[in-house]
C-alpha cells in the first residue's frame, strides 16, 4: 500500500509540473536551405522557437514579463541573452506601408472560421501575402507579435535607410507586428522564404522545462544597443 501511495504522489507530481501551452507547428522553406520544422510554444510568460521537441538544435526563449530574449545553443553550450530597449523604432515621415485584408472564398473553414487573404505593401511594393483566420489561437497571436516587436527594438532605428530594402525595413524593424494584427497566419509567403502551417494545440502539455534555460551554460550578454 505505501509503495502504491509513493507511485501515486509521484504521478501527480509529475502532473503538477506539467503546463497547457499554445502549440503551433509551422514548415519552413527558405532559399538554399532544406525545408524545416518551425515549433511554437506560448504560454501566458514565455514563447519558445524550436525545430521539434526532437531537435537536438537550440531554442529561442522570450520572457513575456521581462521581455528578455534567451538564444540557446546546446553545441557551444551558451545562452546568449538579449534585452531590448524600450523605445519602438518609428518609420521616418514619408515610409509609406498598407494592408489590404481580401475574402478567399476558395479557402476551407479552419475551426469553424473562414480564411483571409492578408497582402502587405511598403513603398508601394508587395511584400508578403498571407491567409489568416481572425480569432483563433489568440494568446499564440499575441505572444508572437510582442516577441517580433521586442526584436524590432533590437533592431533599433537605422542610422539611414537609403538604399534600404522598403519590406525588409517594414517587416523587421518600422511594423514588425503587421502580419499578425488580423489573425493567426496559416500560409505566409514573402521572397524567398514561406510558412505553411501544420497543426495547432490550444491545449498542449508540455513540462515547465521547455522555458528554462540550462543554468550550467554560459552566459553571454553584448553591450546595451546604442540609439541612433
Amino acid at each position: 500500500m505505501q509503495k502504491v501511495m509513493g507511485l501515486l504522489l509521484l504521478a501527480l507530481a509529475g502532473t503538477a509540473a506539467a503546463q497547457q501551452v499554445d502549440l503551433l507547428v509551422y514548415r519552413v522553406e527558405e532559399k538554399g536551405v532544406a525545408p524545416y520544422i518551425s515549433r511554437i510554444l506560448v504560454s501566458d510568460a514565455f514563447v519558445r522557437i524550436d525545430e521539434g521537441e526532437d531537435s537536438p538544435n537550440g531554442y529561442t526563449l522570450y520572457n513575456r514579463v521581462s521581455h528578455r530574449i534567451y538564444n540557446v545553443d546546446p553545441e557551444e553550450e551558451t545562452v546568449l541573452v538579449l534585452q531590448p530597449p524600450v523605445v519602438q523604432p518609428r518609420p521616418p515621415e514619408g515610409f509609406s506601408v498598407d494592408a489590404a485584408l481580401l475574402s478567399d472564398p476558395g479557402a476551407p473553414p479552419v475551426a469553424g472560421r473562414s480564411p483571409r487573404r492578408l497582402e502587405l505593401r511598403a513603398a508601394g511594393r508587395l511584400c508578403r501575402t498571407l491567409q489568416v483566420v481572425e480569432g483563433l489561437m489568440p494568446r499564440a497571436v499575441q505572444g508572437l507579435r510582442e516577441l517580433r516587436l521586442a526584436l524590432a527594438r533590437l533592431q533599433g532605428t537605422p542610422a539611414g535607410d537609403e538604399g534600404a530594402d522598403p519590406c525588409e525595413l517594414a517587416e523587421y524593424v518600422y511594423v514588425p507586428a503587421r502580419a499578425l494584427e488580423h489573425g493567426l497566419p496559416l500560409v505566409d509567403l514573402m521572397e524567398g522564404k514561406q510558412q505553411v502551417l501544420l497543426d495547432f494545440d490550444p491545449a498542449f502539455e508540455v513540462p515547465e522545462e521547455v522555458f528554462q534555460v540550462p543554468e550550467s551554460y554560459d552566459r553571454v550578454v553584448p553591450p546595451p544597443l546604442v540609439e541612433h
